[in-house]
C-alpha cells in the first residue's frame, strides 16, 4: 500500500520511546514527503545518539517531560505500566489542544487511566498489529506499519479518531475502531496466546538440552516468538490476565486431549485434530 503522504495532520509529533515501535514509527514519519518535526524522548542514551547520528529525529531527550509540551500529537511507544505512570504524570504538561496516543497491546487499562487524567476527549489508544521478535531503534523499520492493521480506540465520543486515523493512513497502514474490551479479548486470542505458546515451547526446548541449532525450519519458525523481550511481554501479560486465562487453558486441555490420544495410539483421533488446525492455517 502506498502510503498517502497528503493527509498528515500533525506538524509536530513527540514519540516518548524508541524502540521497535516508537523507532520504526519515527523512521516511517521521517521518509514522508513533507515529514513533520519528531522529538523523541528515551532512556536509552544510545538510542537517542543513534537516532540523531542517522537524522531519524530532531530533537532528543532523556526526560520525556522536556519534549512533550511542544507537540500537537503525542505518542506514548513505551510498556503498558509506562504508558499509565506517564498520563498520570504528564497530563499537565501537554500543549491545549494536542492529540494524545499510544502504541499498546492491551487498550481497557490505558482507556481507563486517559478519562481519570481528565482528557479522554483527546485520546485515542492505538495498537499496531505489527512488530518483531527484535527490539530496540536498531530493529526499526520504515516499512514496518505498511499495510498493517491499526487498532483505534477512542476514550471518549469526542475523541479526534479520524485525525488519528488519517494520521495512520498517511503511513500506509490500515486504521479500524474498535471497543477497547473487544480489542483485549481479540488480542489475548490473536497475539499473547501464540506469544505464550512460543514462550513455553522454548522453556521446554531449552530445559530439554536441544539448542536452537538442532531444530529444522519448522522448529525454529514454531519458536521465533520466543525470542522476544520478557519484560515486554511480562507487562502485556499482566495487564491483559484476566482475559489471557481462558484462551491458555483452552490450549491446555488441547495439549492434555493429544496427550491422551498418543497415549491410547489414537491415529485417527490425531489426524483429526491436525486436521483441523490445517484447515484452520490454509483458511
Amino acid at each position: 500500500m502506498k502510503p498517502d503522504t497528503s493527509s498528515v495532520p500533525f506538524r509536530r509529533i513527540a514519540i516518548v520511546g524508541l524502540g521497535l515501535m516508537g523507532g520504526s514509527l519515527a523512521r516511517a514519519l521521517r521518509r514522508l514527503a513533507d515529514p513533520p518535526y519528531i522529538a523523541a524522548a528515551s532512556r536509552d542514551a544510545g538510542e537517542l545518539e543513534r537516532a540523531r547520528a542517522e537524522g531519524v529525529v530532531d530533537r532528543t531527550a532523556l526526560d520525556a517531560d522536556d519534549i512533550v509540551g511542544d507537540a500537537d500529537l503525542v505518542v506514548y511507544a513505551t510498556p503498558v505500566g509506562v504508558i499509565l505512570d506517564l498520563l498520570d504524570r504528564q497530563r499537565g504538561l501537554w500543549a491545549e489542544g494536542a492529540v494524545i496516543t499510544d502504541l499498546g497491546s492491551v487498550k481497557r487499562p490505558v482507556i481507563e487511566r486517559a478519562r481519570a487524567a481528565g482528557v479522554a476527549d483527546r485520546f485515542v489508544g492505538g495498537h499496531p498489529m505489527a512488530g518483531s521478535h527484535g527490539s530496540g531503534l536498531a530493529a526499526a523499520r520504515e516499512d514496518l506499519y505498511v499495510g498493517a492493521r491499526v487498532w483505534l480506540t477512542p476514550a471518549a465520543d469526542a475523541s479526534p479518531v479520524e485525525r488519528v486515523a488519517s494520521f495512520w493512513r498517511a503511513l500506509g497502514a490500515v486504521p479500524e475502531t474498535i471497543e477497547a474490551q473487544a480489542h483485549d479479548e481479540l488480542v489475548a486470542w490473536a497475539s499473547h496466546l501464540p506469544q505464550l505458546a512460543a514462550f513455553a515451547l522454548g522453556a521446554v526446548l531449552a530445559d530439554s538440552g536441544c539448542s536452537v541449532g538442532m531444530l529444522g525450519p519448522g522448529g525454529r519458525d514454531t519458536t521465533r516468538l520466543a525470542a522476544s523481550s520478557p519484560q515486554l511481554w511480562s507487562d502485556i501479560l499482566r495487564h491483559n490476565a484476566d482475559l489471557v486465562l481462558g484462551p491458555l487453558n483452552e490450549l491446555r486441555r488441547t495439549l492434555d486431549g493429544l496427550a491422551d490420544l498418543l497415549e491410547r495410539g489414537d491415529g485417527e483421533g490425531l489426524a483429526r485434530v491436525f486436521e483441523k488446525a490445517r484447515v484452520w492455517r490454509e483458511g
